[in-house]
């Protein structure tokens, strides 16, 4: 059975509010949005993977240097982060939409692969990899389809002037279950861990400067950073009361 085209767009960009220019910190001599942009390439699932950023001048480091490497990415809106996933479709074409942040360098392409089939053997809207609740931060992953993202672009459009609801992508779409059908990945006791390996701040890129230094190997699974951490619990505090932003 054909889903039709599975297009996984990374949002990120430089401004960044306790932790500048992030995505363009290095782990191994290489920008975690590379890292983020190469492991979700080894998804099976994923036909095409796009970087949005913003249209802001201040973008031009990060997109001069994966241009050159060879990714595809798109400038778009910069508070608008939907309308830059619309706009960003509208370009690449995707039936199915897999949405990934470019600061989470150790997003799993198995885990990515997981989700993408519980939403195709089932008749959802959206499905969400359950964080924080049974899984790690930094292994987030959203899958929607093409209709619910512009079912929501069509409902915010009236909404003047800034919104949670344009700068979060999915955040109607959860919060409202009545209108849209809603599913859930839920992780086993190994993933159900209080660890956090998005990069937000300095504690964070010291954290996951450590597990990538440790393995030397930009495809380590999620489950060898897990059972890690879970041998480390030092290293694992490292960034443990760091409070992770609001929608």
């Amino acid at each position: 059975m054909s889903y039709g085209k599975v297009l996984c767009i990374i949002q990120a960009r430089m401004g960044s509010e306790r932790l500048p220019g992030k995505v363009m910190k290095e782990l191994g001599g290489k920008p975690i949005i590379e890292h983020v942009l190469s492991r979700v390439s080894g998804s099976n699932t994923v036909d095409q993977v796009v970087l949005a950023t913003s249209d802001k001048p201040s973008e031009k480091i990060m997109v001069n240097y994966l241009t050159k490497a060879g990714w595809s990415v798109f400038c778009g809106d910069e508070n608008n982060v939907l309308k830059r996933y619309v706009d960003c479709e509208a370009e690449y074409k995707g039936d199915i939409i897999i949405r990934v942040t470019g600061d989470c360098p150790f997003i799993d392409a198995d885990i990515i692969d997981h989700v993408v089939t519980y939403f195709q053997i089932n008749d959802f809207d959206y499905v969400r990899l359950d964080v924080p609740d049974t899984f790690i931060r930094g292994f987030d992953v959203e899958v929607f389809t093409r209709e619910a993202m512009h079912r929501v672009y069509d409902i915010t459009k009236s909404i003047n002037g800034e919104s949670p609801y344009k700068e979060h992508v999915t955040l109607y779409m959860y919060r409202h279950p009545e209108e849209f059908r809603i599913g859930y990945v839920k992780g086993s006791d190994l993933y159900c861990k209080d660890y956090r390996l998005c990069v937000d701040t300095k504690e964070d890129y010291e954290l996951v400067k450590n597990i990538y230094e440790h393995f030397c190997d930009e495809w380590v699974s999620a489950k060898d950073i897990v059972e890690y951490l879970d041998a480390n619990p030092d290293i694992a505090s490292i960034n443990r009361d760091i409070v992770q932003k609001q929608s």
